[in-house]
């Protein structure tokens, strides 16, 4: 996964609920508040979650900022170029760091977007290169279907034999 990725994530598990937490406390929130705003806002909401989402902006602003702040965060991913990245991540960090401010109630926003800037190299690497991690996730696939497998490997290379079975396909074996 990468790195903008695990960035999103958190925000969308997270950082935006958090806010909506220690908001809660001291307004009443629309029902249905919490499902709407960890779901993208072009994503499949219900009828409720919709409203939920429009009587937001009435009642529980820092709430409404910081799902608004997730939402733009996606926009960074759309570039094309590493240029254009560039250009979108600092715009982002801006207005977003504009909007944020120093209110207390957007401290989990606040450390997200550091994090954000702290990593902004990194997350360009996106753009240089089309390396992945797949090969290892498929790897590491087959090696968690080898141990799950496990019924007593008396050593290390009785496992490594599983793996090579579990691996490669049984006519490449036999003509090897």
């Amino acid at each position: 996964m990468n790195l903008l990725k695990k960035i999103k994530n958190y925000w969308r598990g997270k950082a935006v609920d958090k806010v909506r937490r220690i908001e809660a406390r001291e307004v009443k929130m629309p029902k249905g508040t919490r499902w709407a705003i960890l779901k993208s806002g072009d994503g499949d909401l219900t009828e409720e979650q919709k409203e939920a989402l429009e009587e937001l902006e009435k009642y529980a602003e820092n709430t409404c900022k910081a799902w608004e702040i997730k939402e733009k965060l996606r926009w960074i991913n759309d570039a094309e170029f590493l240029q254009g990245a560039k250009w979108r991540i600092t715009h982002f960090l801006n207005w977003a760091n504009e909007h944020v401010g120093d209110d207390p109630i957007l401290k989990p926003i606040k450390k997200a977007l550091e994090t954000l800037e702290r990593h902004q190299e990194r997350i360009l690497n996106r753009w240089n290169n089309n390396y992945t991690n797949a090969r290892l996730e498929s790897l590491n696939g087959i090696f968690q279907a080898a141990r799950r497998r496990d019924r007593g490997y008396r050593n290390v290379e009785n496992f490594i034999t599983m793996i090579y079975l579990l691996a490669a396909p049984i006519g490449e074996l036999l003509c090897a």
